[in-house]
């Protein structure tokens, strides 16, 4: 069995990982494994109900945080594919080309 993690602990885990992104003024610990109420700094409107655990082992908890990071990355990703969709192909370099000598076909690349 591990270390049992405390309040202490667990609040400088929290703001080690997320800084001032979640209040956890309201916050009742128990214990590591028992659900916790945070709020979210940015997205006040809900109280956030996860367990300390998986707190630290996600994005955090936040809906609508996850939300916009989800959007985020996908516009990243669709902006890469688009750019790299825009470019040339890559030339590859060729063998320099003997003249044709009279009289021999020459070969088709």
């Amino acid at each position: 069995m591990g270390l049992r993690i405390d309040e202490a602990t667990f609040l400088e885990r929290a703001i080690s990982r997320f800084g001032a992104r979640y209040d956890y003024s309201q916050m009742t610990y128990k214990s590591y494994r028992t659900p916790i109420k945070i709020r979210c700094v940015e997205h006040p409107v809900r109280e956030v109900v996860i367990t300390p655990e998986r707190h630290l082992q996600t994005t955090g908890g936040c809906k609508y945080c996850l939300r916009n990071y989800r959007n985020q990355t996908l516009e990243r990703v669709l902006r890469m594919e688009c750019e790299s969709s825009e470019l040339p192909a890559p030339l590859l370099p060729r063998a320099p080309q003997e003249p044709p000598v009279a009289g021999q076909k020459s070969k088709a690349v």
